[in-house]
């Protein structure tokens, strides 16, 4: 089992999209031009193909932005000025003004080209975006192994990409303030191990589906990053498990350690793993879930007393057993959608969601009881 990381590497998505009436279209990449006048963007659709550098010209009185909706770039126009973006990672892009973000809005459509691109993007849409409903775009794509999808949430609602398998998980990606208004959020999943796999939103499971191809060799490569760290240790006291709640990274090492005078056993309620009987002064080892989500677990000697949680935190998600501390947004430098642009980028920071389970604090007060 694989889990998401934010490497990039080689990708290939089949996205066929073409120009739609009275939209710019650039051929091989090269340069392409954009016109913001008074509350407009002209034109408001493009598709172009990967590899290809749009310019914005603000040839209004006032101030206008060009922001993507997903979080990627933020630019920032003087009346008179100009911003260059250049494009390659395919997908599709709405993006707006953040001053006018009711008036202005437009749509770039990055066409994939003749080689595996490093990244490629899904958005997640929604209503939020007028006459769109719940869907993945695109819902169905193929890509090669060692690549990475870059998820865009331009919706209203908070949304994630996950494997019906647990393979990967971005965790939920939060929309933009006052539902989708301003500019939403990403996360990135890496593709390591071909096969075909359907995914699905965690919050919107029924009618938010795809399916995702991956081709190619399976690459090894480090374990994935996540929040909390590879080992934890747990103390089996008279008669408690200290603390009741710890956190690991998937497949990470836990120790339950026997400090008390009695047997104890740390066994699992949903999966199938068990310390087995730890003598006073003795020590079990166990390897965490690979699947992010809370693992309740419980002394099979003393069930009624002795109950806790393991927390296995994923990529792009807070640790739920920590305080966080809120950080604001910031901007960037020269990175982009191409990672080198002369352009502004607007750096959004996810709000972390913890997936799986019905809650640390729920359970540890539902288990106290006999």
């Amino acid at each position: 089992m694989w889990r998401p990381s934010r490497a990039a590497a080689g990708l290939l998505l089949c996205l066929a999209a073409a120009a739609p009436v009275g939209a710019a279209s650039a051929q091989g990449g090269g340069q392409t031009s954009n016109t913001i006048v008074n509350f407009h963007f002209t034109p408001t659709t493009m598709t172009v193909n990967t590899g290809t550098t749009i310019t914005w010209t603000n040839t209004a009185d006032r101030p206008h932005t060009v922001t993507d909706r997903g979080g990627t770039f933020d630019n920032l126009l003087a009346p008179g000025t100009t911003a260059t973006i250049s494009f390659t990672v395919p997908g599709t892009y709405h993006y707006f003004c953040r001053i006018n973000p009711s008036t202005m809005n437009g749509t770039i459509v990055v066409n994939p080209g003749p080689q595996p691109a490093a990244t490629n993007r899904v958005e997640a849409l929604d209503p939020a975006r007028e006459g769109e409903n719940l869907r993945f775009l695109p819902n169905t794509l193929t890509a090669q192994a060692g690549s990475t999808i870059l998820f865009a949430n331009v919706g209203g609602k908070p949304h994630t990409l996950t494997a019906d398998d647990g393979s990967f998980d971005t965790g939920v990606v939060p929309p933009g303030a006052e539902g989708g208004r301003f500019a939403g959020t990403n996360a990135t999943i890496t593709l390591p191990k071909p096969g075909t796999y359907t995914f699905h939103c965690e919050i919107h499971p029924q009618v938010m589906r795809g399916t995702l191809t991956v081709t190619g060799t399976e690459t090894p490569g480090p374990a994935p990053p996540s929040a909390a760290p590879t080992t934890a240790s747990v103390d089996m006291v008279d008669f408690a498990f200290k603390p009741p709640q710890v956190s690991v990274a998937p497949g990470g090492k836990v120790t339950w350690k026997n400090k008390g005078s009695a047997q104890h056993t740390a066994s699992f309620d949903d999966v199938a793993l068990d310390t087995k009987v730890v003598a006073p002064g003795d020590q079990a080892d166990l390897t965490a879930p690979d699947k992010p989500g809370s693992y309740s677990y419980h002394c099979n000697i003393h069930p009624a007393k002795m109950r806790g949680v393991l927390v296995v935190v994923g990529q792009n998600t807070n640790d739920p057993t920590k305080k966080e501390t809120a950080a604001p947004a910031s901007y960037a430098g020269t990175a982009g959608p191409s990672g080198g642009v002369s352009t502004t980028v607007l750096i959004t920071l996810g709000l972390g969601a913890f997936l799986g389970g019905a809650g640390i604090t729920a359970f540890l007060l539902r288990g106290r009881s006999p």
